[in-house]
Formats: C-alpha cells, structure tokens, sequence
C-alpha cells in the first residue's frame, strides 16, 4: 500500500452532501479551517497543477513545430516538474521531523511529570487534571500531524497521476518508490510517540482515580470501616 498510515485521507472523506469535492479545493478548506499556522508548509498543489499545464502546453507547441521551443521548454519537463515536486517533498518531510523531534522533547518531560507524580502518591487532584489537559492538547496536535501527512501524501499522489495523465508517462510509480524512506512516508516516528503518549494518558487516569478514591475516604481511626474500605477490604455491613 502507498499510504503512508491508516488514517490516510480518502475519497471518502472529500464528499459532503452528496457532492464529491476536488481534492484541490479540500485542501485549502482544511489547511484554513484547521491548520493555518501550517499552512506554508502545506504541498503547493495548485502551483503544482498550474506548472503542469504550461508545461504540457509548452510541449504541445514544441511538438507541433516539429522540434523543441528552447525558450520556453529548457530541459526535459518530465526532470523539471521533477525537481519542482523534489523541494515539495523536502519541505513537508522536514516539517514533519522538526514536529516530531518536538514532540519527543515534550512527551519526555510531561513522562518525568507524571512519573514524579505516580511516585509521590500526590493527592493533589487539580495538578493531575492539569498534566491530563496537557496530554490531551498535546495529543490532539499529533493527530492534526497525522493529518497533516495523509493530505500532502495525497496531494503528492494525485499531482504524480495528473503527471502521468498529460504526458503519457508512468512515472507515480517510480517517484513513490524513490521517497518509501523518507520518515513523513511510513510515519513509524508518529505512531510510535502516539501510542506512548495513550499510554502515559492512561497511567494518569489511574493515578486519578486512585487519587480521587482517597481523598473520598474521611479521615478515620486505624480498623474503622473508613480504613478497611481504602486498603480494598470489603466492608461489614451494619447490625
């Protein structure tokens, strides 16, 4: 499969109302509904297209002429588009890692937080409530970067089969290939720092509740009903 994750954006996802939208058009409602502080290091797809088609009507004069406009058509626009697309790729993979670099640096700490907290057996409820909030904040940003990958990943797709569509060409195939290792493609990174940040979300909820259970508890003398029902044994019932 050519996705780089599960969650890959699909056809599906681009329908509302019974209208399918142009991926195009998906793009920039995403990128300015929900991630515009992103949005420059977004695929340039529209740009994408438009160098597509002056290169294709470049070619189409060239060919009707009978031999190559060495004004408009420089080198072989299979290499040009190419090596516009190359800086595309370039760009999303490295805001990809700087993200994820980030975000290692972030989990680490919130990691030391929690564990000094599970370590001290705080009561202090409103502090737990607090790192909870973070890891919640901070897990919502990791999915918008699972998002953001699964749509540029897209937009390279498709420009790839517009690509091959105008010039008669197979090369989506070959291209993919060429970037399988780039980090951004398989994403190993995120789903790694995704399931870790469930995970420590997960001891902080048990650590919650543990929390809450006994601050529950009123104060009470050692063998009262109190004591024995915090320590998990049952307790006896009136007579």
């Amino acid at each position: 499969s050519t996705k780089p994750f599960p969650g890959s954006a699909s056809r599906s996802s681009w329908t509302g109302e019974g209208v399918v939208m142009k991926f195009g058009k998906v793009l920039r409602e995403t990128v300015r509904t929900r991630m515009p502080a992103w949005s420059e290091y977004m695929v340039q797809y529209k740009a994408l297209k438009q160098l597509l088609k002056q290169l294709a009507e470049a070619q189409g004069r060239a060919d009707d002429a009978g031999h190559d406009d060495e004004e408009e058509i420089a080198d072989d626009p299979l290499a040009r588009f190419t090596e516009r697309l190359d800086v595309e790729v370039e760009k999303i993979n490295d805001f990809y890692m700087d993200r994820i670099e980030e975000g290692v640096i972030i989990l680490h700490a919130m990691t030391q937080q929690v564990d000094a907290l599970i370590a001290s057996s705080s009561n202090d409820v409103p502090q737990i409530s607090a790192i909870q909030r973070a890891l919640v904040s901070y897990h919502f940003n990791l999915l918008m970067l699972q998002s953001y990958v699964a749509l540029n990943f897209s937009g390279v797709v498709k420009i790839l089969k517009k690509l091959d569509k105008k010039f008669g060409t197979a090369h989506r195939k070959a291209y993919l290939e060429s970037i399988v290792g780039l980090p951004f493609y398989n994403c190993a990174a995120l789903g790694q720092v995704v399931e870790d940040t469930e995970t420590l979300f997960a001891r902080l909820d048990a650590a919650m509740g543990r929390a809450s259970a006994r601050l529950k508890v009123p104060c009470a003398v050692p063998g009262s009903e109190a004591v024995e029902a915090r320590q998990g044994a049952p307790m006896a019932q009136s007579v």
